[in-house]
């Protein structure tokens, strides 16, 4: 039997011939495509329009009755729907806090900062109260109408006309206050809509500026468009934006949106919702609306923990001094201070008598010349 050599191996001529036959059959029958085409992966026109909707900027907000209208069951409507924004710096590794806030300072062009989710529930929620505040308040001006007329026309006090009018209106002005809160409740209710914030843009310049959309009263009316100097909005109260949690660190369990308040005392309060895409992260809109420094937003420590910092501080302090001086620290540091205001008030005290005895000698000098 004829035999070739491999290596050190000794294999049969017919094996190899068997094992390259093998090969061919298995380069014949593959999967690989003839024609690779990558732009063939790329999505369909359809499919990009409907990945647009869903990439902050890129969608279409409208303002018809349909888009305030929420979709049953509306639990659908709390899942986020919109996806990071290519381009946008995040930190870390990458880039720092400063470098980030850098970026966003040398932009040329307006920025897109924030965008809100579909307010569909607010929608929803706002035309529920503002409904039921209503029933609410023509009820009891009817019940105002109907007591005061009703005490009119039995005049238990036998009083004259012009006294039967004057208590007439006093009642029915008494009785109409919870009326008048009540749609005033309605009237708040209806129009919180119109104060959330949709979309916002940082403009760069030597004035910085920020410019950001809300819902029209009406359905179907023209979106209003907001510019104010960036000095002149500012965040309201001292709760942080910054969480640390969520995607944008920006979630709180506590309360689902924060305030932006504008400068004066009329100025109106503007609603954003902590749930929807934020340029990085929560801390550039500490720094931007909290006028906090770098050094501080970048910290991005809560108020609230904060406070617990320097509560912290005082009971270790407190704990020190139980150590040194006993449980009655307290009183010992009274007392210590006490001795110590006794001490100044007679040096004071003696300070007086030194005084007007030196005093009363130069008047004797003198009158005795």
């Amino acid at each position: 039997m004829l035999r070739c050599k491999v290596g050190l191996l000794r294999v049969p001529p017919t094996r190899i011939i068997n094992g390259g036959m093998t090969m061919i059959n298995i380069r014949m029958k593959s999967n690989l495509p003839e024609n690779f085409d990558p732009k063939k992966d790329l999505p369909s026109s359809g499919e990009w329009k409907h990945l647009k909707q869903h990439i902050p900027g890129e969608g279409v907000q409208k303002d018809d009755l349909k888009s305030r209208l929420p979709k049953f069951p509306l639990a659908k409507e709390t899942v986020p729907t919109l996806l990071p924004r290519p381009g946008v710096p995040q930190v870390g590794p990458k880039y720092s806090f400063r470098q980030v806030i850098q970026i966003l300072k040398n932009k040329k062009a307006p920025e897109l900062i924030y965008e809100a989710e579909p307010h569909k529930l607010y929608f929803l929620a706002c035309f529920c109260c503002g409904t039921v505040f209503t029933i609410y308040g023509l009820v009891l001006l009817e019940y105002a109408w109907f007591q005061s007329n009703k005490d009119y026309e039995e005049n238990v006090e036998e009083l004259t006309e012009p006294l039967r009018t004057r208590e007439w209106a006093v009642s029915l002005l008494k009785h109409s206050v919870f009326g008048v809160i009540a749609l005033t409740a309605a009237y708040g209710a209806f129009m919180f809509p119109t104060r959330l914030i949709r979309r916002m843009w940082y403009l760069p310049g030597p004035v910085e500026h920020i410019k950001f959309t809300s819902y029209p009263l009406i359905p179907g009316r023209p979106t209003p468009v907001y510019t104010l100097p960036l000095n002149n909005i500012f965040r309201k109260h001292k709760a942080r934006i910054w969480t640390g949690k969520g995607f944008y660190g920006t979630a709180d369990n506590s309360l689902f949106f924060f305030t932006l308040k504008e400068a004066g005392e009329k100025g109106r309060n503007w609603i954003v919702d902590r749930k929807g895409f934020f340029w990085s992260d929560g801390r550039v809109f500490d720094l931007l609306f909290g006028k906090e420094t770098v050094a501080e937003a970048e910290a991005g420590i809560p108020y609230d923990e904060q406070v617990g910092i320097v509560n912290r501080e005082v009971e270790k302090k407190r704990k020190e001094l139980r150590n040194k001086h006993g449980f009655f620290y307290k009183w010992k540091i009274q007392a210590s201070e006490m001795k110590k205001d006794v001490s100044a008030a007679s040096n004071y005290i003696k300070t007086i008598k030194e005084n007007q005895s030196k005093k009363n000698q130069i008047d004797d000098g003198s009158s005795k010349k």
